[in-house]
């Protein structure tokens, strides 16, 4: 807005709208910003209406809401976006259209002219409701980011505030970074970053999976290479067909945990026993000696191009506790941690936040493609990006 109204948002690659509360919601939860974005603030505010909605094929009309105190009548009826969640949540907004811009982690960094040329007019969902999780959650709203001519990248690459459509995430439990147009510095960079294709055009981020691990105990993709020494998929595998059902297997940072499909259940479960001395695999809580937690596998995900995808214990299990961060530092006694891998999706699989943690994550979506490279994400970056050149 004008002026700058801050909000910290949730970044999702697995949707594709912006959302957070405005004044005056009363039927919001209490977020990090304390205060909602109040358009009555802004002197670039504008509230589409009936008849020119610009989120074609997600907002309708309301047959109730009207837009008020933007100068243009009550009786103009406002678009409205509503989104449910399968876990439960749910929000309804209202189109509204501003200057939109990424930030940094200060605010008085983020209003300078460094970051503010980047500004453009963006239509998001002025939320007049939220329930469930959303309700709850620390973060002011949702930033989606998925593949959409509706994204905020998108909108960014076509004012030509960044030079290619694409951004990158580099996650840390205790937050990260977000780069628009490409990877803001390959010096955190533990190894060359390696391509493969998206490889579905549905707008999520889906990848090709060719095998996966439990430590060292092959799941699925078991028998995946010919003569030539290429990958052909096995159609008598079922355990990795099913990674490539439904909507195959998704990059979505928007999902905390990850759920692989229920054709691996049998043989996670009897792997995990067998690789942890006995331990049964489990989502319920454990109080974990350090010695048991040694023992817990990593899981790893092989992709096309031989692009790998290893996920350690401390990112997969999580303290009960909510002032410990787990980290792989020995402890005396017991932790109390609950898994947060889940092996009952029907079909296809969702690798969530906790998957891409110590990665730097290239979503580039001009060239239709995800590069991964194990990366420090806790180092200091420089605050701007790097053009990425197709691969």
């Amino acid at each position: 807005g004008s002026p700058p109204q801050r909000q910290t948002l949730i970044i999702d690659t697995g949707s594709r709208l912006m959302a957070f509360p405005c004044e005056p919601c009363r039927s919001c939860g209490s977020h990090v910003s304390k205060k909602y974005f109040n358009p009555l603030m802004s002197t670039t505010d504008n509230t589409p209406t009936c008849g020119s909605c610009m989120l074609e094929g997600i907002s309708k009309c309301s047959e109730f809401s009207t837009v008020v105190g933007n100068g243009k009548g009550a009786k103009n009826k406002k678009c409205v976006i509503s989104q449910k969640y399968t876990e439960g949540s749910s929000w309804t907004a209202y189109e509204l259209e501003d200057m939109v811009w990424m930030g940094a982690s200060d605010h008085q960094e983020s209003i300078g002219m460094e970051y503010m040329k980047m500004a453009v007019p963006y239509v998001f969902g002025c939320q007049t409701s939220e329930k469930g999780l959303f309700r709850k959650q620390y973060a002011d709203g949702i930033l989606g980011l998925a593949i959409h001519e509706s994204s905020l990248v998108q909108a960014l690459y076509d004012a030509r505030s960044i030079n290619r459509l694409a951004f990158s995430l580099c996650l840390t439990k205790a937050g990260g970074s977000l780069s628009a147009g490409g990877i803001a510095t390959e010096e955190r960079h533990l190894e060359p970053i390696r391509f493969t294709p998206i490889s579905r055009d549905h707008g999520w981020f889906a990848l090709t999976v060719e095998q996966v691990l439990l430590g060292s105990v092959c799941l699925a993709g078991c028998k995946t290479k010919d003569e030539s020494s290429s990958f052909t998929l096995d159609h008598e595998d079922t355990a990795l067909r099913a990674f490539h059902g439904g909507k195959g297997t998704i990059l979505d940072s928007g999902t905390t945990d990850t759920y692989l499909p229920q054709a691996i259940a049998e043989k996670f479960q009897k792997s995990w026993k067998s690789l942890t001395g006995g331990l049964q695999y489990s989502r319920r809580r454990y109080k974990y000696s350090y010695a048991e937690y040694e023992k817990l596998p990593s899981l790893t995900f092989k992709f096309e191009n031989n692009v790998t995808l290893t996920v350690q214990p401390d990112s997969y299990m999580e303290s009960v506790s909510a002032s410990k961060i787990l980290s792989r530092d020995p402890w005396e006694g017991t932790i109390e941690l609950v898994n947060r891998i889940y092996i009952d999706e029907p079909t296809g699989a969702v690798l969530g936040a906790n998957t891409m943690l110590g990665y730097d994550i290239l979503f580039d979506i001009e060239g239709k493609q995800v590069g991964l490279a194990k990366a420090d994400c806790d180092t200091e970056i420089y605050h701007g990006v790097v053009d990425t050149e197709r691969r």
